[in-house]
């Protein structure tokens, strides 16, 4: 973080001129600026996990501490992070990041990973790209979702779960948003994230501090949902023996 700390107080600064008396943005700007500086700690974790050279590691701080750099005018503009209401907080982040002359110092290909990281963290899948960007890539989508299974409140919400949902999730594997029909379907939409976890250190992680545990306990005692309990725990089993 040494090297970085212009980046850190420039991110800081930034952050403030957001502050204000309006109690619901207030909150969730603090929210972000709390979790960028945990998600550039976990992208460390992960890139010392993944033996990346020095230089890459500090990349991939960089990646963690303005993956959300958008998500603070989103706020301020939209009342939401829903980036369905408002503009694609990855897309507009990386811009607002390119523009704002704070990667000078990194070389053109440099550049380009952070921006193509940030861009890819929260979309469905990984676009094409070179091994290093796509390395990076999985860095931060890993290093984002471990810090949101921390911050995010449980589901507050009856089992009406919609059926394509529950087939999708029965067999394994990353559910949409643009499935979901219910406020329920957000609790699979979870459960679904631990199939795009990139690196085991993560998943570890999960397991160790109690996210799988607590997410797999929401679920009801039926038949659908003991086979998404089944799949998935066999899934991880397989994963990290």
């Amino acid at each position: 973080m040494t090297e970085l700390n212009y980046l850190y107080q420039w991110l800081e600064k930034y952050i403030h001129t957001y502050y204000t008396d309006d109690k619901f943005i207030m909150e969730r700007v603090l929210l972000k600026e709390e979790h960028s500086k945990r998600v550039a700690d976990n992208t460390v974790k992960l890139a010392q996990y993944a033996n990346l050279t020095a230089r890459q590691q500090t990349l991939a701080e960089v990646i963690g501490l303005f993956h959300d750099l958008a998500r603070f005018r989103q706020v301020t503009e939209y009342r939401t992070f829903v980036d369905a209401e408002s503009f694609d907080h990855g897309n507009v982040g990386a811009v607002m990041l390119a523009e704002s002359g704070l990667l000078q110092e990194f070389s053109p290909v440099e550049q380009t990973a952070i921006t193509f990281a940030i861009i890819a963290h929260n979309k469905m899948s990984i676009a094409p790209t070179t091994p290093e960007n796509e390395l990076f890539a999985k860095i931060i989508r890993d290093a984002d979702k471990l810090d949101i299974f921390r911050v995010l409140p449980p589901i507050q919400a009856n089992h009406d779960y919609s059926p394509i949902m529950l087939e999708q999730l029965k067999n394994g594997g990353v559910l949409s948003y643009t499935d979901v029909k219910t406020v329920a379907d957000k609790r699979l939409i979870r459960l679904s994230w631990f199939y795009d976890i990139n690196f085991d250190w993560t998943l570890i992680q999960l397991v160790e501090e109690g996210h799988l545990k607590r997410q797999l306990a929401a679920l009801p005692d039926n038949e659908d949902c003991s086979v998404i309990k089944a799949t998935l725990n066999e899934y991880i089993d397989n994963r990290l023996k």
